[in-house]
């Protein structure tokens, strides 16, 4: 806004810029080099005035949604109809045995809000224990040493604090009521596999969350509730009461619509939230419409073998996929999903061995679908629990153990163009191409895939590289010239791969090559009988040179099965790139791997 301001400016007269704030009007002046600079001050300061009072209302309102908020079809909404996308980060700790986020040994808690904010994320999902609420215990001063006016307060105060917080800064909050127990999740054997165990009962369960929901119902950013984290291990969807997760979604998500009926109720699947299937014959029905949203989670661990893309989507599809692109699509949320942040390989990767290979087909369906996210964690750094070191580098993070910037920057970089959320297009090849022997060909199928409401006209075009060093008669390669996309499914395209085989010439040999020649020699000597005789001797040369050129040509070394032969393909592993442009939008190349045996 502030660099709209003074393009404005400078078209009045000429100006001098001083101290331009991150927000580009904080200590702006605007020094007009003019005779009449009292005037032209007391009208410019005017014009400023109206215009952030204008400019500033539009500002908030853009930024934040009318609240409540709501379902419509499979997406979240406000008050207004306007889509709400929840591109979120957990921030945790307060489930474990801290009882207070982590961080804050590290950083000042604004600090790492404004950290949060600068990602672009505009929602964090808040995890807690019902030990946390039951007991409320003071927390200890080792994760609070950056933040000494939080020293000797309960952890709930704080809570309070870390809400108050990010809501001021116009964060949104979702509650997780992680575990029962403090302790880091996740595990069958922990005793917090189901929704309640012998120490905190379905009815502390439940009466927690009314006092949870109660304690923040008048902020209006605390927008939703996450019923429970990773229903696992015995827990079903339907079945015998002990177990039904879906039964006690109902029950816990009326008595929290009970106390705030504007909640956002988010439910997890079955067997660590990775199962939602139960969903299309038994949906959650709570007493109040269209505050439901569906929650996955989904890591690289969870998959083997993964072979490509469309390999993915048909594992997902069953699962939780359907809520998206089936015929009676539900709101859907991706409550987890991490990748690592040592190497840029975590993000992108073609090798089926790095996280990136995974994470690259999981954040191209939730762009294709535009499904919302909530990122594992936003942590710099771990707390404290089984098989963790209180202050250690998260590996999963997406700030840096300072908590003061990008642990990755291709990871923060990929969020951001999630949340950013432009129109655009992958591309995704279905594998590799194998060639058994040169003069052989292969293909195989690269589909346009529309990301964020992409569609038009996608042109297309391949090169080949690479090869053995010294390599004759590379393969070539052939996709067709443009294909269009019309809505989420993808296009496909074939990409034809061509080799050069090795050819014999056989020309004195058996069969008809050897056959051809002698013929077209004997040919030659019957035509020159028949020219006339004073033409002979001009041409006897030209004929004596002509039949000793078939003579040595026809000459097979004596075998008279064998001759020369052409180059083939070398053997190796080539590279094909396809590259697909279109109107208004950069390029994407996408690459697969030929071998020629």
């Amino acid at each position: 806004m502030g660099s709209q301001w003074l393009a404005g400016c400078a078209q009045l007269a000429p100006l001098e810029v001083r101290g331009e704030s991150e927000s580009g009007l904080t200590g702006v002046t605007c020094r007009v080099a003019s005779p009449r600079r009292k005037q032209y001050r007391l009208w410019m300061l005017a014009v400023l005035a109206a215009l952030l009072t204008f400019c500033g209302g539009v500002s908030a309102r853009a930024a934040q949604p009318a609240f409540p908020l709501h379902t419509s079809g499979r997406f979240i909404v406000d008050s207004n109809g306007d889509r709400v996308r929840v591109n979120a980060a957990a921030w945790y700790g307060g489930e474990s045995t801290d009882f207070v986020v982590a961080g804050l040994q590290a950083a000042s808690l604004e600090s790492i809000v404004q950290q949060i904010k600068s990602q672009g994320i505009n929602t964090v999902r808040l995890p807690w224990s019902n030990q946390l609420y039951e007991t409320n215990p003071v927390v200890g001063s080792y994760a609070l040493t950056a933040n000494s006016s939080l020293a000797g307060e309960n952890a709930l105060t704080i809570m309070d604090q870390v809400v108050g917080a990010l809501t001021n800064a116009g964060i949104m909050v979702i509650l997780d009521n992680h575990n029962s127990d403090a302790e880091w999740c996740c595990g069958t054997t922990d005793g917090n596999s189901l929704w309640y165990n012998t120490t905190y009962p379905e009815t502390s369960w439940i009466s927690d969350w009314q006092g949870m929901a109660q304690r923040y119902q008048s902020n209006p950013l605390v927008i939703g509730v996450d019923l429970r984290n990773e229903p696992r291990g015995p827990a079903t969807w339907g079945g015998s009461s002990s177990t039904d997760w879906h039964a006690a979604a109902e029950r816990g998500g009326n008595a929290v619509l009970g106390v705030n009926p504007n909640l956002l109720v988010f439910v997890e699947g079955v067997n660590y939230a990775l199962d939602l299937s139960g969903v299309s014959s038994l949906p959650v029905q709570l007493n109040v419409a269209n505050q439901v949203v569906y929650s996955a989670h989904d890591y690289g661990f969870d998959y083997s073998g993964l072979t490509g893309y469309s390999d993915y989507v048909n594992r997902i599809t069953p699962n939780w996929g359907y809520l998206v692109s089936g015929s009676n699509p539900q709101p859907l949320w991706i409550g987890e999903f991490g990748t690592c942040n040592s190497a840029t390989t975590c993000v992108s990767s073609t090798n089926s061995g790095d996280n990136g290979y995974w994470f690259g087909f999981l954040t191209t369906y939730m762009q294709q679908y535009g499904v919302d996210w909530s990122y594992w964690a936003i942590n710099g750094t771990q707390s404290t629990g089984s098989g963790r070191t209180y202050g250690a580098a998260e590996g999963y993070g997406i700030l840096d153990s300072s908590w003061s910037g990008s642990a990755l920057p291709a990871l923060s970089s990929q969020l951001g163009a999630m949340i950013a959320a432009s129109p655009g297009f992958a591309l995704i090849f279905s594998g590799n191409i194998a060639i058994v022997s040169p003069g052989q060909g292969g293909s195989s199928t690269v589909s346009i895939t529309p990301l964020n409401g992409f569609t038009g006209t996608v042109n297309l075009s391949c090169s080949v590289s690479g090869g053995p060093s010294g390599a004759s008669y590379a393969p070539t390669c052939s996709v067709p010239s443009s294909v269009s996309v019309t809505g989420a499914a993808a296009a496909t395209a074939k990409v034809s791969v061509a080799t050069t085989g090795s050819a014999t010439s056989n020309l004195a040999g058996a069969g008809w090559p050897g056959m051809l020649l002698r013929g077209a020699g004997g040919l030659a000597c019957v035509f020159f009988l028949f020219i006339p005789a004073r033409r002979r001797r001009g041409l006897l040369s030209l004929f004596i040179v002509t039949v000793a050129a078939l003579s040595l040509a026809a000459c097979d070394g004596g075998s008279g099965t064998s001759g020369s032969s052409t180059s083939a393909t070398s053997a190796g592993t080539y590279t094909v790139a396809v590259t697909g442009s279109a109107s208004g939008y950069s390029s994407v190349i996408a690459q697969i791997s030929v071998t020629v045996q």
